[in-house]
């Protein structure tokens, strides 16, 4: 019986419809005339301000976000082309290269703050403050099991 409310449940096929859902929202809420950016691309944005005090490189969005190392490259190439990030040697390793948020960046970034809480509210509405902690604990577990 618990197999088949797995089963008829269908958890993958409507987090993926869901994930596209809000992918489409943010970008259609985040381009503006003179830079297009994408859902990614913000996503690479706040977790740059949230660990401006850290020595960032591209290893560290390829484990946070679960991407590969050429997605990864590809991501930081076109936001360094956009003025959004910029890379630095390190001293002593001239391989490691630290990604840094630029005042462009940081701009952009807080210019997606207001349309992020508006998702926010958007994706938790009709929700109790309760019921949104059991669902993000829920998340967090599936990230876990999808991890190992």
């Amino acid at each position: 019986m618990e197999s088949d409310m797995k089963k008829d449940a269908d958890i993958g096929r409507r987090l993926g419809m869901l994930n596209h859902l809000i992918l489409r929202s943010m970008e259609k809420d985040f381009q503006s005339e003179l830079m297009r950016i994408s859902a990614a691309n913000g996503y690479v944005l706040f977790y740059l301000h949230e660990h401006r005090e850290d020595d960032v490189f591209q290893k560290d969005f390829e484990e946070n976000f679960g991407i590969t190392r050429s997605t990864a490259s590809k991501i930081i190439s076109l936001m360094e082309a956009k003025g959004l990030v910029a890379r630095a040697s390190v001293a002593g390793d001239a391989r490691l290269k630290k990604i840094t948020l630029t005042e462009i960046g940081e701009q952009m970034r807080k210019n997606m703050i207001a349309a992020k809480d508006k998702m926010e509210k958007r994706l938790t509405a009709g929700f109790s403050a309760e019921e949104i902690q059991q669902l993000a604990e829920f998340l967090l577990r599936m990230k876990d099991n999808m991890s190992v």
